[in-house]
């Protein structure tokens, strides 16, 4: 199955994302937005269109899959996949069938083929932390897995062709994991997420907040504190990229709950500091972003506007403050490594 690239402006992507909403939400996002290097690939396996018209959705294939890649964002997300096996009406089952998983392994194949780009200076450090951690553990322990910490999120830095692939659908990281290219010992291959979905219709109104705060974007000032509240690898440069929103002290003017809409449209580094929580500020700042930014971003056929969030199992307060938006958990995905030295031939035996 042949791969094509494609621009950000093809109307034969966009209309095929589009038909494929909400389950296409993170690549309908994705392929928008502004924070793009010259490195970065947008691929399918169907040919752009040569027409500036929307493109009829006649021409696209029913068996798909599409991607962004920017190998230069490494150590943050550098790869998003969608394929049209992810909606859970298209084979009527919930195994992927034969077209959709060799359109995926036609992705990985020709993914291998990329050249590496250098890492951005920002990101330099990552790899000293990387260096360090290969030098105090040199090889995974007896649970074949990396314990967590900053240097584990590094470690595959060392390695050019390892590539880190976010909210990952459950049946493309299987496919994965079945071709030997998921890399088992860095984090997230067994760490699920709950993808929640809002109808941006459907989102409560953004009460009033309490006494002595006030609303506001977050600067770069406040980023360290940030990060500072996260161990996933985010650069100042990506993090001033993303539309935010805060809350700050009007006494202080320190940031007290904030959140991002991610590059892939997502709910992203949703946080209240201790002495805030409890008030409903989590809900009111969730509910801000996506009424604020996310309308006309990813609409389906039918007019629907949809927003979403990633969620870990477990992390009882953020699936209450998604179902608290109206939010339903709708299908698990992974943030992964996958190893794209091992693609190259794994469509023609699939």
């Amino acid at each position: 199955m042949e791969v094509y690239e494609h621009p950000t402006s093809s109307p034969t992507l966009q209309a095929a994302l589009k038909s494929a909403l909400p389950y296409s939400i993170n690549l309908t996002y994705r392929t928008q937005h502004p924070n793009r290097t010259p490195d970065a690939h947008i691929l399918a396996t169907f040919p752009s269109s040569t027409s500036s018209l929307p493109s009829s959705t006649h021409e696209i294939p029913q068996c798909w899959a599409a991607a962004y890649l920017d190998r230069s964002m490494r150590p943050e997300t550098e790869l998003w996949i969608f394929s049209t096996g992810e909606q859970p009406h298209h084979s009527g089952s919930q195994d992927f069938c034969p077209g959709c998983r060799k359109a995926v392994l036609s992705l990985l194949d020709y993914m291998s083929t990329v050249p590496v780009p250098p890492l951005h200076p920002d990101n330099l450090s990552a790899i000293e932390l990387a260096k360090q951690h290969a030098k105090d553990h040199p090889t995974p322990p007896p649970s074949g897995n990396y314990e967590l910490s900053p240097g584990t999120y590094m470690r595959h830095l060392l390695l050019p062709k390892v590539v880190t692939l976010g909210a990952c659908h459950h049946a493309v990281v299987q496919i994965c994991r079945q071709v030997g290219v998921l890399r088992n010992e860095f984090p997230g291959s067994d760490n699920e997420l709950n993808k929640f979905l809002f109808k941006i219709s459907d989102l409560p109104e953004v009460r009033e907040l309490p006494e002595g705060l006030r609303w506001g974007e977050m600067r770069e000032q406040d980023i360290d504190t940030v990060k500072a509240r996260t161990s996933i690898p985010r650069s100042t440069k990506t993090l001033l990229s993303l539309k935010s929103v805060g809350v700050f002290e009007k006494a202080t003017d320190t940031a007290v709950a904030w959140t991002f809409l991610g590059l892939d449209g997502s709910l992203t580094t949703l946080y209240t500091e201790e002495a805030y929580r409890g008030k409903g500020i989590a809900k009111a700042v969730a509910a801000k972003i996506f009424r604020q930014y996310a309308p006309g971003l990813a609409v389906d056929g039918d007019g629907n506007a949809w927003s979403h969030g990633d969620v870990y199992l477990g992390n009882v307060q953020s699936e209450s403050v998604c179902r608290s938006l109206g939010g339903n958990a709708m299908w698990r995905c992974f943030w992964v490594r996958i190893d794209l030295e091992r693609a190259g031939t794994l469509a023609m035996t699939a």
